[in-house]
């Protein structure tokens, strides 16, 4: 067997088909490996613990002949000592890992979260939130910290400060450990991060908002969307000429705040709506998939008012409510707050739209399955919250049973005015179910 050389490794036939080893006269194991794509490299292979092993030292010709057979010696004695090359190698990677981890920041974490996870797969509106999120919160307190060294009590101590604002406080827990999850599923030793720190961390009670809109609310909020695109023109401190684009876009935002009342819709499905999502013929608005929060397509019947009120808005594009800079209306926060401050509805944010819809339609009589579908609900208990609006219909309902007891004394009726009021309810509630089905 002959020695191999720079000659030899330059000029050496190419197989057509499998990899073939060209092995050293002088050092046991020590070869040449030839793919049939071309590619060269030096390879050991030796024997450890009874088990055939085989090392790729380095490509040719990045390693010359020589300095690959310096590097076959040096580990056939670390082999002759106990020491497998492959055992070492490993040691080794570990700790640049381990001490590129230690570098690492939570900052840096974050960065690479939002680009390779968030970005890719969450909605515009959710990366928007963890973005806020992080700039806002999480960044100011624990960005500088290395990431393999942000501790459980970091965690709780960040998730403590926040506990005057319970919902928020929760989502900046779920969104720490959904980062740090990303990073031990990514690669364990690249971050150095063995356990996440914010698994453990108790949440605040959240306490669900029962805020909903009377009918002389909604009245009243009617009102004042019906002047507001004239007010924020002439409070607008611009050109004649730009006051016309500014009111126009005054107007789409409170059509879109309309037709989240009249449907129940999120804020992001109203947002993101296109014209070719509604059907105005039969009546249907079918949502698609990554817009809507259940990531699966909705198709939603729409009420007699949000149709008459669809056909009377202008095409003026591809979105139901076009913006003035990027394709669509991206907030409503602007106009929400100044409509809200007209109407002196302080305690009343723009999400509760959608529970009024859900509320009056319940109280109103409607199951609350029905009033789940509406809504997108794929669970059961997410409309339950509604229950205890049932009550009526279910009291109106059991006052139907005849009329047995009268007075303190628990007395059978006797005299015809009893009956007579006990029949003149019934007709009552049988007029009172017709209309609601009209309707």
């Amino acid at each position: 067997m002959a020695r191999l050389t720079e000659t030899f490794a330059k000029r050496v036939e190419v197989p057509s088909r499998g990899n073939r080893i060209h092995y050293d006269g002088e050092i046991s194991g020590f070869g040449l490996r030839v793919t049939p794509g071309g590619a060269k490299s030096f390879i050991l292979n030796y024997r450890f613990n009874s088990q055939e092993r085989r090392y790729t030292i380095g490509p040719f010709p990045e390693f010359s002949v020589e300095t690959a057979r310096a590097k076959a010696f040096e580990l056939r004695q670390s082999i002759s000592n106990g020491v497998d090359p492959f055992t070492l190698r490993e040691t080794k990677h570990r700790e640049a890992a381990e001490s590129e981890a230690r570098l690492r920041t939570l900052r840096d974490l974050a960065t690479e979260y939002m680009e390779r996870h968030a970005m890719v797969h969450k909605r515009p509106t959710s990366v928007r939130d963890d973005k806020a999120m992080l700039e806002g919160v999480i960044l100011p307190q624990l960005g500088r910290i290395r990431a393999a060294h942000v501790s459980r009590r970091d965690v709780s101590s960040l998730h403590t400060s926040l506990q005057a604002t319970p919902y928020r406080a929760n989502r900046v827990l779920a969104l720490l450990r959904k980062m740090f999850n990303f990073a031990i599923s990514d690669n364990e030793l690249e971050w150095g991060i063995a356990r996440n720190p914010a698994t453990g961390v108790q949440k605040f009670q959240e306490e669900k908002r029962e805020r909903w809109l009377s009918e002389e609310e909604l009245e009243r909020l009617a009102a004042a969307m019906d002047g507001y695109p004239d007010k924020r023109a002439a409070l607008a401190e611009v050109s004649e000429k730009q006051r016309f684009f500014v009111r126009s876009e005054a107007q789409r935002a409170v059509n879109a705040i309309r037709l989240i009342m009249v449907t129940g819709a999120r804020k992001s499905e109203v947002l993101l709506a296109t014209w070719i999502q509604f059907d105005l013929d039969r009546g249907v608005w079918t949502k698609p998939s990554h817009n809507t929060k259940e990531k699966r397509v909705e198709h939603v019947p729409l009420n007699d008012q949000a149709i008459v009120f669809l056909k009377s808005l202008p095409r003026e594009g591809e979105y139901l409510f076009p913006g003035r800079v990027g394709a669509h209306l991206t907030d409503l926060r602007f106009a929400w707050a100044a409509i809200r401050k007209d109407t002196q509805l302080r305690d009343v944010h723009i999400h509760d739209l959608r529970h009024t819809f859900a509320s009056h339609l319940v109280s109103r009589g409607a199951s609350l399955p029905i009033v789940g579908r509406l809504l997108g609900h794929t669970q059961a208990q997410t409309t339950a919250r509604y229950a205890h609006l049932a009550d009526n219909p279910l009291r109106e309902a059991s006052n139907l049973f005849p009329l047995v007891l009268v007075g303190n004394g628990g007395k059978l009726p006797t005299d015809r005015n009893a009956k007579r009021a006990q029949q003149h309810k019934e007709q009552n509630y049988r007029k009172g179910r017709g209309r609601k089905k009209k309707v």
